[in-house]
């Protein structure tokens, strides 16, 4: 192996460390990241040391656990800055929000999971925040699955692979449902007293790109309060799609 391809394979080797914590949830030890990419752990602490310097992962000093850095915050404030699609989309969330008079989000899918990419808080006293830049599973939550029912095959089987066969199952049942009727809705499922109506976004090509997120306390945003707005969401979707 000459220079140059030792060096590109250990680059390869890093980004699969960054992908892998960027795809699994909670922090995770050497010997968890050395199972899960296949490689030696001696091969993982140096990449994790070497990424570690340049910001790129995070040591809890305690647990000595390692999560993805805060470099990556940096870097995805200058993807949304600069994302074509956030002017399309920030007016439609800022019109739900003062519409249904509850927190409006835009989610986008990054390997197994969703992270909030664009928020519109309620503005009244009680209500629901999730923060830019949270991520969660997408088989949790309504705008989870309304991504996930819409992705390809290949997408959903490296999420539903990691469930029980019964949690599978049940969740197959949910995705089916969220694609007969173009929306999902939870209640109290990832937060209690916060339910949510998600619906999915597509491009041109009609490949789900994120989704649209209402989300408020479940005394006043409930599965009985938002169905008059599942229309208004629904075609504030088809909307954005037109404008990409």
């Amino acid at each position: 192996m000459t220079k140059t391809q030792e060096v590109s394979s250990t680059v390869v080797k890093a980004i699969s460390v960054i992908n892998y914590l960027n795809e699994v949830s909670g922090p995770q030890g050497v010997s968890d990241i050395s199972k899960g990419l296949g490689l030696s752990t001696t091969i993982v602490h140096r990449l994790l040391t070497t990424l570690k310097l340049e910001g790129m992962v995070f040591q809890d000093p305690r647990s000595k656990l390692y999560t993805l850095g805060t470099i990556f915050l940096d870097y995805a404030n200058k993807i949304l800055t600069e994302m074509p699609i956030a002017p399309v989309v920030e007016p439609w969330l800022m019109s739900l929000r003062n519409n249904t008079g509850e927190t409006v989000g835009f989610y986008m899918p990054t390997g197994q999971m969703r992270i909030c990419v664009l928020e519109y808080e309620s503005q009244q006293e009680i209500r629901r925040s999730v923060g830019i830049g949270k991520r969660l599973p997408l088989h949790l939550g309504a705008s989870g699955r309304a991504i996930l029912a819409f992705q390809s095959p290949e997408q959903q089987e490296r999420v539903l692979g990691t469930l029980s066969v019964e949690e599978r199952h049940e969740m197959e049942h949910i995705l089916q449902e969220v694609q007969n009727q173009g929306y999902a809705t939870n209640e109290e499922e990832i937060s209690s007293n916060v339910a949510a109506l998600s619906v999915p976004v597509f491009d041109k090509q009609q490949s789900v790109i994120g989704a649209l997120s209402v989300s408020g306390p479940l005394f006043r945003w409930n599965r009985q309060t938002m169905e008059p707005y599942i229309a208004s969401v629904i075609a504030a979707s088809k909307e954005i799609t037109d404008a990409l």
